[in-house]
């Protein structure tokens, strides 16, 4: 099962998503000890001569983070000193003997200092491996389901005598009855021919094993249920989603956060940022309540 395969599964997309759009808009800042801002910012953190943004950067280390469990950085450096970052996607990278081999596809600048990110948990494509399994089994089923709907109405013939029609024939007495329905509401039918009709009976698309297994997705990819789940049996609408601020925190304390913790653990090491500082997603703006108008400073 790779990451592209089990990102077809709708719940599953939309639940990494979410733990993206929630840590990707957080801008980082170097802080010293007490929580104080470092006065001269490192300009990488908010911006990328890369030309991929920092919020793309920060999504993909999520996702990676998400599916697999760990991912990578890649820095540019001036000396010592990092001077710009991107991500780079797991399928451009493997430990070999405990040594992280790059790929050639992978601009060299950024290849001089690597930086493994662990999230210190398995990744949702480790542990839900048999959920997504099964959410694909039943998208496969659908499918199949919707390719080849029951038949509204049935012509029953009665007569053991027409028991030897070949299929031709019955296409073409299941036309002429066709044809006639579209031009008349009036039928009329031999003495042997009883018509079931069966348009009243709904095609099950199993609406209730669906949601059953978004229930078992939201538990792996730690979001609320409701985010991803479809419509009750008979509720006859999609569950609603309030963005408030409890319901934001909710998500960012039970969920969102652990990627954002593996981050910013791992960039506020000593080969990153000075002894005595560290790095942090600034949550400010984010879980604010009113929701602030005016998107957070990223300026570099």
């Amino acid at each position: 099962m790779t990451a592209e395969t089990a990102m077809r599964v709708p719940g599953l997309k939309r639940a990494v998503q979410m733990h993206q759009d929630v840590v990707g808009t957080l801008p980082l800042v170097q802080y010293e000890a007490g929580g104080i801002r470092v006065a001269e910012q490192p300009g990488w953190l908010q911006s990328s001569a890369s030309g991929v943004p920092p919020l793309v950067r920060t999504k993909g280390l999520v996702r990676d983070l998400a599916l697999g469990g760990q991912t990578l950085l890649g820095c540019q450096l001036d000396g010592d000193r990092i001077i710009d970052a991107i991500h780079i996607p797991q399928m451009f990278w493997k430990i070999t003997n405990a040594q992280i081999e790059v790929q050639d596809v992978i601009d060299p600048r950024f290849r001089q200092r690597l930086l493994y990110i662990p999230l210190g948990d398995n990744g949702i494509l480790q542990d839900g491996i048999d959920t997504i399994r099964q959410a694909r089994a039943l998208d496969l089923a659908r499918l199949v389901r919707l390719s080849s709907p029951p038949a509204g109405t049935e012509l029953h013939l009665t007569d053991s005598r027409f028991d030897e029609m070949t299929r031709k024939q019955k296409q073409k007495m299941a036309r002429d009855y066709a044809q006639t329905r579209t031009e008349t509401s009036v039928s009329v039918t031999p003495s042997y021919v009883e018509v079931k009709e069966h348009g009243d009976k709904s095609v099950d698309l199993f609406a209730d094993a669906t949601n059953s297994i978004r229930l078992d997705l939201a538990n792996h990819a730690a979001v609320p249920a409701a985010a991803i789940e479809g419509a009750k049996a008979g509720g006859g609408g999609d569950m609603s989603y309030s963005n408030t601020a409890t319901e934001r925190s909710e998500l960012w304390d039970l969920g969102s956060r652990r990627y954002a913790d593996a981050i910013t653990a791992r960039l506020s090491l000593d080969d990153v940022c000075p002894p005595g500082q560290y790095i942090a997603f600034d949550t400010t703006d984010a879980f604010t309540a009113p929701t602030p108008t005016t998107p957070p400073n990223r300026e570099d």
